[in-house]
């Protein structure tokens, strides 16, 4: 994460958060959920990429919001909030009557294995095994244009986006985020049917 995710995502990046203690706890926090999965490399086992992934509830945002003002740090509590903000905004819970949605929170690959598929790959068997696990519907909010085009490469509906321009801050009432390019909006991506999506990819894979 602090390699290979926190310098290139984009909020992060245009705040210039780098290592912190509240982000690492939030992280070993989902990954307690046993949800995550790892791409390693076959040689030497080293990781090379993950998935971290988690289930959210209809509550997650007030307690998000909740954890924001303890965090000291004035740009975590913005990205916190910001995460709070855009996790209610589409009203997964509601629209698609459900109490817990699998969403696809952090994902990341080393800078010297991109481009090979590994992406797409953490994604595919991230909904592989939401499916499994029974999961009606599956989510990722793309805040990368790299991760967006990954998420409609496995064919995942768009169904929510704002532009960082139009995400002000609640004092300054200007933009908290301002990425370069191509990074211009944050995309949510949902599968509201990933048991079909899994049967789809494995017989692509025949």
């Amino acid at each position: 994460m602090h390699e290979s995710y926190y310098p290139d995502e984009p909020t992060f990046a245009s705040l210039g958060i780098q290592k912190n203690a509240f982000m690492d706890e939030d992280t070993m926090r989902m990954m307690a959920q046993g949800l995550t999965l790892v791409a390693r490399c076959r040689y030497d086992s080293c990781i090379v990429g993950a998935c971290i992934n988690e289930s959210s509830n209809p509550w997650d945002p007030a307690l998000k919001e909740k954890f924001a003002c303890s965090v000291s740090c004035p740009k975590v509590r913005q990205v916190t909030l910001f995460d709070a903000y855009l996790q209610r905004m589409p009203g997964l819970w509601d629209c698609y009557d459900t109490q817990r949605v699998f969403e696809m929170s952090y994902l990341f690959v080393k800078r010297d294995h991109r481009k090979k598929g590994i992406g797409v790959r953490l994604l595919r068997d991230s909904r592989a095994l939401a499916a499994d696990c029974g999961f009606q519907v599956v989510r990722c909010d793309a805040t990368s244009a790299y991760t967006a085009k990954l998420c409609e490469k496995i064919g995942m509906k768009m169904i929510y986006e704002l532009p960082y321009c139009n995400y002000l801050g609640q004092q300054t009432l200007e933009p908290v985020f301002q990425p370069p390019p191509p990074h211009t909006s944050v995309k949510v991506y949902v599968d509201d049917h990933p048991q079909l999506s899994v049967l789809k990819d494995e017989k692509t894979k025949r």
